[in-house]
């Protein structure tokens, strides 16, 4: 299809055929054994790829799966125990750009720990590559193709059931004070384009612009998604139903969602928050009641 452009397997299994040290450094050596995790996504793809028992901190953000609260609490996002870090004697931290501070991610190089980077995530793409990556660090290769090719094979099948269905015009509510949303380089816009949605946002290049209230009115979408993040709660909806002439409103189609699902950029969670997302938007499609 050719609006669903993601990874085909053919180019994974030539991906996971390049030799481990050139993507880790760990070429000749066994894989690390005691990780710090400085991200959700992060400590969330290590647990689905059966790596939990080698990691020893994550930050008080890494709430999912819900034992990974169960291990050692580095401190927040951008404000991580940099002694504590150190105190625990990784062999690997994990950090994300735009996630972790660059001024962290140099205190931990200075204090030579061995620290990789990944890119933030501003698709699909870059969700698939960055798990394919720490597979490698792992030395997980065949879990991570299986769960990538699974991943591959339902957002297709998602993708097929809402093609040719009008694609509605979606605002995606992320803050109100100020009104923060997505804009086309967040991986959230793939979310609303698979399931069949357009953001009325996508002409702004920033990730999480903030917006005008006028301009959401002037943009007239179909569709309010208000995601659970801070101060966005129902009050947030009750007002967004004051304006009569939205059309949102008129239909009665203002949907909170729960930002767990929705925020963090790894295969299985973008495929559950997709699956969400494309049955509000076209619940005719998926009739059928079909579980991804």
């Amino acid at each position: 299809m050719e609006k669903l452009k993601i990874l085909s397997l053919s180019f994974i299994g030539v991906f996971l055929a390049w030799p481990i040290g050139a993507l880790t450094g760990y070429a000749g050596e066994n894989y690390p054994q005691r990780i710090v995790s400085l991200a959700p996504s992060i400590t969330e793809s290590l647990y689905q790829l059966g790596a939990q028992d080698c990691l020893i901190g994550v930050t008080s953000y890494c709430n999912h799966p819900p034992q990974a609260k169960t291990k050692n609490i580095i401190g927040n996002l951008g404000n991580p125990n940099i002694e504590k870090i150190y105190s625990l004697s990784p062999d690997l931290v994990l950090t994300v750009e735009g996630t972790n501070r660059p001024r962290t991610i140099k205190k931990l190089k200075d204090l030579n720990l061995k620290v990789v980077t990944f890119k933030q995530a501003t698709s699909l793409d870059d969700i698939t590559k960055n798990f394919i990556r720490l597979g490698k660090l792992l030395e997980k290769q065949k879990k991570t193709e299986e769960i990538v090719g699974e991943v591959e094979n339902k957002v297709r099948a998602i993708a097929q059931k809402v093609e040719g269905l009008p694609s509605l015009r979606i605002f995606w509510q992320v803050g109100a004070h100020p009104l923060v949303t997505v804009g086309r380089n967040s991986f959230v816009s793939d979310f609303m384009k698979y399931a069949g949605g357009i953001n009325i946002f996508a002409n702004i290049p920033i990730k999480y612009p903030r917006v005008s209230r006028e301009e959401v009115i002037k943009r007239n979408p179909e569709i309010i998604i208000l995601v659970t993040m801070g101060d966005v709660t129902a009050k947030e909806k009750d007002y967004w139903r004051q304006f009569k002439d939205l059309e949102a409103v008129k239909i009665n189609r203002i949907y909170i969602v729960d930002a767990d699902k929705v925020c963090r950029p790894t295969p299985t969670s973008f495929l559950a928050g997709l699956n969400e997302l494309a049955k509000l938007l076209h619940p005719e499609a998926f009739k059928e009641r079909e579980q991804f």
